[in-house]
């Protein structure tokens, strides 16, 4: 048994400061685990619990073995046993993944996976750091920007795939985080249909349609919902509406060919941030800026793609091309953007699998992406461009810009048995990245100052692994070089001007877009951990560390001290442990007792800066763990609880002075899901009500302790239920 880890924070590896004990109910490290496999079983792991039949949820972790490093599945079937809505319920116990929630729903979160995407730029929704694929086609712009709104829905998707850091080189992921894979269902795989529909406090309302065939080489899956939510908070209405069909043909010969279209669309009003005791007091008030300057974001996305698989020269290829377009109009402040992106596509797998040098099995992949998107982005005053006169009114334009993002992957792994369980991983990939921005609005007002430039750079990426495997137990190191090109946010920024109307337009300091100089960021990570599973338990561990280059943070303060400027960091350190665990505590043959774990320990911050010396990195908290219990029974019924602890919460300024407190929560669920016909749930969430942050803004500069409206409040005790018909 395992009854506790510790773990220490280290400077160039000389141990210091806090000593963190991980509570001894990581016991269950020791757990979580691969019951024996009969054709009624229940397949139990740290970051997964699927049904045997699901075989592409099955195949999905066979190769996440495989990877030298951190990784997980989602099952999405598997959540469907109460609310399925937001990017919070799919990453639910998902190791190293963080998922920090503004305002509930499909709100913008701040999702980060080892401290990517902890500061934003121009563009507070536009996360960055992780590269997001749908049936392997990017859904990041191509200036490998993201938007929550517009694509993450899970009870759309069948499953997806969590390659944490470098591990996500073979998708042609270079960046900090990694990246997510969301893997659409596919009529092949299971024949049917569902409807669905949620309801709960706050006016939440969810519908879905689901339908899926096939015969003769031929299948459909078509796939829609609809979304509807008040808020708890002021000024906190959302909606969406989104619908997805892919279907497939057998073209002989092992090929086989799938087109996948998609179309969605969603509004979002943003409440905004609140003070420490603005939540404590369980005040529901908006932020006044939010309701003056009518804060919102109103956003319609449309893709289409088509992949083809079959064997080539001994291995087998998988090929793919695709088109986005995607419109948006925000306002936030004292502007209104108008963005209209089209991006593009391309991409090529090719895996061998044979022996080598006499009989050593070996594993080698061919891999290259190629990414073109263009951006015609307008910016507009919103009413006079200055508080009061606001109200989210489309005023004059002061920007307009056409932005080009240009990147290209090439990659190559090769997976070589060693024999003895040892096995070598080898990785390289170089990728190149261009940024092209033309100003347009000089060619109406020709005195004003030319934003336009390009900036282009490339990289070689290598990544060495070694494995070690000898019956349930698996040992893992690797050392990966990450690069994280700039996206448009930290290019291109507003220069706030002085006067308001036609004078902020036309004055002698008018408002505009300006073009900053930054490089992209760089990093080196060592990686190391293992996994293990027995009969009735499985349990997983990686502690990584990165030394960053150029890491792209809110650094420049003014005199007050607050953080005024997008820009790079020198130095910075992102280290941490991902674990995970479960255990089968009852396995019968009509009962089933399943207790899984999850903990998150991440410890970022500045090494040496000339400002901020060795303080930690804002927003992202130190630890957060969650623990569930879920009871089955073989005729459908199941119910069980989870809580999320959160000690303490993560700082708010770069000066380390104030602080969002530490958390717990209950949340408790029950219901009927039989494989055909009428089930129904309830989903009780924060049970005792408890007040609490669960996201930070991007952090201050010296806020001196005071309490400042930086904080985002977590859900109140709120109760879902729902029912869902399947034939």
């Amino acid at each position: 048994m395992i009854n506790y880890i510790v773990t220490t924070r280290c400077r160039s590896f000389q141990c210091s400061r806090r000593i963190i004990i991980i509570f001894s109910a990581i016991t269950l490290m020791a757990g979580a685990g691969f019951a024996q496999q009969r054709a009624d079983d229940i397949v139990t792991l740290p970051g997964v619990s699927v049904d045997a039949a699901r075989l592409p949820v099955a195949q999905a972790l066979r190769e996440t073995r495989q990877v030298p490093g951190g990784a997980g599945v989602v099952d999405a079937a598997a959540l469907r046993g109460g609310r399925l809505n937001s990017p919070a319920d799919l990453f639910s116990l998902q190791p190293g993944v963080l998922v920090m929630t503004a305002f509930g729903g499909i709100d913008h979160p701040r999702l980060s996976i080892r401290g990517a995407s902890i500061q934003r730029g121009g563009d507070p929704s536009a996360g960055r750091g992780i590269l997001f694929l749908q049936d392997g086609f990017p859904v990041n712009f191509s200036d490998g920007s993201y938007d929550f709104v517009e694509f993450l829905d899970p009870a759309g998707i069948d499953h997806a795939t969590i390659l944490r850091g470098g591990n996500a080189l073979t998708l042609g992921a270079t960046a900090l985080g990694g990246a997510v894979d969301l893997v659409s269902p596919a009529g092949r795989d299971a024949s049917g249909g569902l409807v669905r529909s949620e309801a709960g406090g706050h006016g939440y309302a969810r519908g879905q349609l689901s339908l899926s065939g096939g015969a003769k080489g031929r299948d459909f899956h078509f796939d829609a919902t609809g979304f509807a939510l008040d808020g708890w908070r002021e000024y906190s209405r959302q909606e969406a509406s989104r619908a997805r069909l892919n279907f497939g043909i057998d073209l002989g010969r092992g090929w086989s060919n799938r087109v996948f279209l998609s179309a969605m669309h969603s509004r979002v009003e943003v409440t905004g941030v609140q003070t420490l005791a603005q939540i404590d007091a369980g005040d529901t008030a908006a932020l006044p800026i939010a309701i003056m300057a009518q804060i919102g974001r109103d956003s319609s996305q449309y893709r289409f793609g088509d992949r083809v698989t079959g064997p080539l020269a001994g291995g087998t290829l998988s090929a793919g091309a695709g088109v986005a377009y995607v419109d948006f109009t925000f306002a936030q402040g004292g502007n209104v953007t108008r963005s209209r992106n089209t991006d593009a596509s391309l991409d090529a797998k090719w895996t061998r699998r044979g022996e080598v040098f006499g009989g050593l099995a070996n594993t080698l992949t061919l891999g290259a992406r190629a990414q073109i998107g263009r951006r015609d982005q307008q910016v507009f005053l919103n009413g006079s461009g200055v508080a009061p006169n606001l109200g989210g009114v489309r005023g004059l334009m002061h920007s307009d810009n056409r932005l080009t993002a240009e990147n290209g992957t090439l990659w190559i792994d090769n997976h070589l048995g060693l024999g003895r369980g040892f096995t070598l991983v080898a990785t390289a990939a170089v990728t190149r990245a261009n940024r092209i921005n033309e100003d347009r609005f000089t060619a109406i007002r020709a005195a004003r100052p030319d934003s336009s430039g390009s900036v282009g750079t490339a990289a070689f990426l290598p990544r060495l692994a070694l494995v070690y495997e000898r019956k349930d137990v698996q040992f893992f190191a690797n050392i990966t070089r990450g690069f994280e090109p700039l996206t448009w946010d930290a290019l291109l920024t507003t220069r706030g001007g002085t006067g308001s109307g036609e004078a902020l337009i036309n004055g002698s300091d008018p408002r505009r877009a300006v073009a900053t100089s930054h490089s992209p960021q760089r990093a080196i990570t060592v990686e190391a951990g293992m996994r293990a599973r027995t009969r009735r338990v499985a349990w997983e561990l990686t502690a990584y560390r990165s030394w960053m280059s150029k890491e792209l943070l809110l650094l420049a303060t003014d005199a007050s001290g607050a953080a005024t400027r997008f820009g790079n960091a020198d130095r910075t350190i992102h280290q941490g442990v991902e674990a995970a665990a479960g255990v089968d505590l009852l396995q019968t043959a009509a009962h089933s007792l399943i207790a899984r774990a999850s903990y998150t320990w991440s410890d970022f911050y500045f090494d040496g800066d000339p400002v901020w010396r060795d303080n930690a990195l804002p927003v992202i908290p130190p630890h957060f763990a969650q623990f569930a219990l879920r009871y089955h029974h073989a005729r459908g019924w199941y119910g069980g609880a989870t809580l999320t602890w959160q000690p303490r919460g993560g700082w708010a300024d770069y000066a380390n002075t104030l602080r969002a407190p530490g958390y717990a929560t209950l949340d408790l669920r029950a219901g009927y899901a039989p494989s055909k016909g009428l089930g129904f749930f309830l989903d009780l969430r924060n049970v005792l009500d408890r007040r609490h942050v669960t996201g930070i803004n991007a952090g201050a500069g010296n806020l001196g302790g005071m309490d400042a409206a930086r904080f985002f409040p977590g859900e109140p005790r709120t109760l879902y239920g729902g029912a869902e018909f399947r034939w």
